[in-house]
């Protein structure tokens, strides 16, 4: 599984698993749910492909000039400028204390950016689903998005997130290696966060309207 530093995002491969994920977010031609998508590339991923030729897209002129400006800056600054803090059980888990990129508050004041964390989150529901009912969980990079999601206020239904853990339990016991002892910990624990409610709602949404409905099989 890789060595661990500290956290789950203390390894390379979870961090590389977390790229390809957001690699596939393909961004919306609609000009607020660009914006929307480009604020949560530049929270979640800075270095994301996506944003290089965000300054060429053709729905970045349909945007009003302070969230033109506010996407274009979350496209070219990266990493620098103000970052989301996370709460302790977050930093715990993910091993930082802060999301790596770039937070631009009118970016994430947007309705839009709401709809496209949860269609964000249902692809990764999805594929968590995918990989344990085949006996594999190791995907700690889509684990880390839905968790610093969860920090943004999306939420899971914690029926769904119960599914997993009683399948990670059931692959555990198959499976106890020694080396895995850590990644297990961290890979629990994040199961566990995410399935308590959000303490915050900085997008706006209510963990009540997240239902068992946003899954598709």
């Amino acid at each position: 599984m890789g060595a661990w530093d500290y956290g789950l995002y203390g390894s390379d491969e979870v961090l590389d698993a977390r790229g390809r994920f957001l690699a596939e977010i393909k961004l919306p031609d609609d000009p607020k749910l660009f914006a929307g998508c480009i604020g949560l590339l530049a929270l979640l991923d800075p270095t994301a492909h996506q944003l290089e030729g965000a300054h060429e897209h053709t729905a970045l002129v349909g945007l009003p000039q302070q969230l033109r400006e506010a996407a274009a800056v979350a496209a070219t600054v990266a990493a620098s400028g103000p970052r989301l803090w996370y709460a302790s059980p977050v930093c715990d888990v993910l091993g930082i204390e802060a999301s790596y990129g770039r937070v631009v508050d009118p970016l994430l004041e947007l309705r839009e950016t709401i709809t496209m964390a949860r269609a964000i989150r249902d692809r990764a529901v999805r594929i968590m689903d995918a990989s344990l009912a085949h006996g594999g969980a190791a995907i700690g990079g889509v684990v880390g998005v839905l968790v610093e999601l969860r920090e943004l206020g999306i939420a899971i239904s914690p029926d769904v997130v119960e599914e997993w853990l009683d399948s990670f339990d059931r692959l555990s016991a198959i499976g106890d290696q020694e080396t895995d002892r850590e990644w297990s910990r961290l890979y629990r624990a994040a199961l566990e966060l995410l399935a308590t409610p959000p303490d915050k709602k900085l997008l706006g949404s209510d963990p009540t309207t997240e239902q068992r409905g946003t899954r598709q099989r």
